[in-house]
């Protein structure tokens, strides 16, 4: 009797520890895995990684706690991703470099996600239109992830929306265009020291009731969020406010920097005229193309100095409108 009243208020406390998504409701499972044997069914791995007593261990490469991609798990083709969830636990040992979760719209890299033992963000990757081909971060936070705890990160997308939520002090949420593309590739990866994958699991998702009342809850908990350390990572900080700045400027219709754009899409459209391979599919004959020119091809290195001014002239404007980008710019600091 005493063994059951103990089993059912251990169900009843990891029932209640149990992390349930706040956005989406769960549907149809697509794909899981808890590494209960070596043959993986549904996904598949890279690096230096095993299956080992229920987990997938990895280690990183020799070459520095940021050396290759350690463990890494593919959504196989033919299933496309709309509304979903996907969750997954892990823990690190020691020098984690970062938890990278990649998504693949028709264009390739859409969307990709980073939590780091430092910081977390959101990226949205640069687009195939000229005039969007730019980094956007639709939410950045500081970072209190520590070696030796396991970590179970629910990932919610639905529309342009996300939630990235790992605690109450560790999650990132907001909304970007890409987001709501439909997605056909899915990456999880693990960069740096050593650590386990205790299970991965991905679901078709629908709204959840509750969630148009509990947003703005989430948005005031973003103000609670551990602060970034912006001396420490001051390139980081240089490309989240660069990003921020287009994303005004473009929004405001601003003249003057409409003025920059027009200039730079149109060396861009000369430059891809001329070669290609510029900023096209990243293929073996058109990396080796782009290496050639950037070597031998005279034209193609003027081309790129011009380009290179452009930029300058766009980060320029930008000090004009944020004067401590000029501080940062100065003495950058690699994250």
């Amino acid at each position: 009797m005493f063994r059951s009243i103990l089993f059912v208020l251990c169900f009843v406390f990891s029932a209640l520890d149990a992390k349930e998504p706040v956005m989406l409701l769960k549907g149809k499972l697509l794909a899981g895995e808890t590494f209960d044997t070596e043959r993986l069914e549904v996904w598949e791995t890279s690096g230096d990684v095993g299956v080992v007593e229920g987990q997938l261990q990895w280690a990183s490469v020799k070459g520095g706690a940021k050396a290759g991609i350690s463990a890494a798990m593919l959504k196989p083709d033919g299933v496309t991703l709309e509304s979903h969830i996907l969750e997954y636990t892990f823990s690190y040992h020691d020098e984690l470099y970062r938890n990278q979760i990649v998504y693949n719209d028709e264009y390739g890299h859409a969307i990709i996600i980073e939590l780091r033992p430092e910081y977390h963000y959101v990226r949205k990757w640069p687009d195939q239109e000229l005039l969007h081909r730019f980094e956007e971060f639709p939410d950045a936070a500081g970072s209190s992830l520590k070696p030796g705890q396991s970590y179970t990160v629910m990932i919610e997308m639905s529309g342009p929306e996300f939630l990235v939520h790992v605690d109450d002090e560790n999650f990132l949420f907001g909304e970007n265009y890409r987001v709501a593309r439909a997605k056909h590739r899915l990456v999880v990866g693990f960069e740096g020291g050593e650590g386990t994958l205790d299970s991965v699991r991905l679901w078709e998702a629908t709204p959840h009731p509750d969630w148009e009342k509990n947003r703005s809850a989430w948005i005031a908990k973003q103000k609670n969020r551990p602060s970034r350390d912006s001396e420490g990572l001051s390139e980081f900080e240089v490309k989240i406010r660069v990003a921020e700045l287009r994303r005004q400027r473009r929004e405001m219709d601003d003249p003057e920097y409409a003025e920059i754009v027009n200039e730079t899409a149109a060396h861009l459209e000369e430059i891809r005229s001329q070669y290609p391979f510029y900023r096209a599919k990243p293929t073996r004959q058109n990396l080796a193309a782009q290496k050639a020119a950037r070597l031998n091809d005279k034209n193609y290195q003027s081309m790129m100095k011009q380009l290179a001014l452009l930029e300058k002239q766009e980060l320029a404007y930008f000090q004009t409108l944020d004067p401590a980008l000029l501080e940062v710019v100065k003495s950058p600091k690699k994250p």
